[in-house]
């Protein structure tokens, strides 16, 4: 077998490495020959900013991979959720919170690549979707999952989302489904307009505020606090504010905390996904994604061929109206 070649940041730079491919897979593992590969929100950061906190090196990112299991010939997503499963956390499913979690596209070699080597159990079956491209969708679905089910419970009320991206439609998705009144602000006007044609009618779009909400999801976190700002200024006394996976290092909350606690408010993380008390976000999301609807061909319209990485980006950080709301690398089979 020839080599493959991925995608790695090495001393800083972006570009193309060859993997040699000439070793069967060790035992529990198998390869996936990558069909369409997501670059996430958290990727992007990394990729087009100098990033304050560690990396491997060299750095071999994608963690969101749909593709063909070589050992069934099987179209499959990949789970990149790979913990010890012998620690107090991952007994009781809550794997995310596992102290030697590795992660694949992380800590391990990810799928902006040819192909990539994953754990057996981290190869998930996919079922008939609309669009087997929309697999890619099984991790920001498991994001907004988690955090729907985990992070605020119940009772439902009128829930805010701050963020018109990918975490943030699946958050609104997911919430619609558990019963909430779900209000989103989406400030960009043509992503706006994009999305009311898209989403379920029962979601209701804010270009500015939010109106006063029971609980509001922060889906927009990144390299200020802005937004966790603007949740807790829409959030009820009482309420909660739920912030979905984590900020960039360094970013501090620059309002002070006793105008958060005296209100009362409940303030609280929501990082990836978890596996506890029966049930399990990432197969449960692909079902979500399985029911379909126009807004996975939205977020999954914008291809690449996966040597086209730094169009993809280019396209990212293009400030039109045509920006996409995800790049999606395919092998062009």
């Amino acid at each position: 077998m020839s080599d493959a070649y991925a995608w790695a940041v090495e001393k800083g730079s972006l570009r193309q490495l060859s993997i040699p491919n000439d070793k069967p897979p060790a035992r529990g593992k198998t390869t996936i020959e990558t069909r369409y590969a997501g670059l996430c929100g958290s990727d992007v950061a990394k990729l087009d900013h100098p990033w304050p906190g560690p990396l491997p090196e060299p750095w071999y990112p994608g963690h969101e991979i749909v593709g063909v299991d070589t050992e069934t010939g099987n179209w499959a997503a990949v789970d990149p959720l790979v913990p010890c499963l012998s620690c107090h956390y991952c007994d009781r499913g809550h794997v995310q919170l596992c102290p030697r979690l590795r992660r694949i596209g992380w800590d391990l070699p990810g799928g902006l690549a040819e192909a990539v080597t994953v754990p057996r159990v981290n190869v998930i079956p996919i079922p008939h979707l609309q669009d087997l491209a929309h697999g890619v969708l099984a991790d920001p679905m498991a994001v907004a999952l988690h955090g729907v089910r985990c992070g605020l419970g119940a009772p439902v009320g009128r829930l805010g989302v701050i963020g018109g991206g990918v975490v943030g439609v699946c958050t609104a998705i997911c919430a619609i489904e558990a019963g909430w009144d779900v209000h989103m602000m989406v400030r960009e006007p043509s992503r706006a307009y994009r999305l009311r044609l898209a989403l379920d009618s029962r979601i209701t779009l804010h270009s500015a505020d939010l109106p006063q909400c029971d609980a509001v999801v922060d889906a927009a976190s990144g390299h200020s606090d802005s937004p966790v700002r603007q949740a807790l200024s829409a959030v009820r006394d009482g309420g909660t504010v739920l912030v979905q996976n984590a900020y960039a290092p360094r970013v501090v909350l620059s309002i002070p905390l006793r105008d958060v606690f005296r209100r009362s408010i409940t303030l609280r993380g929501s990082f990836s996904y978890c596996r506890a008390e029966g049930r399990d976000d990432f197969r449960d999301a692909i079902q979500v994604i399985a029911k379909g609807g126009d807004w996975a061909g939205l977020m999954t319209r914008d291809r690449y061929l996966l040597g086209e990485l730094p169009q993809g980006l280019e396209a990212l950080r293009d400030g039109s109206r045509h920006r996409p709301f995800k790049v999606l690398l395919t092998s062009g089979i």
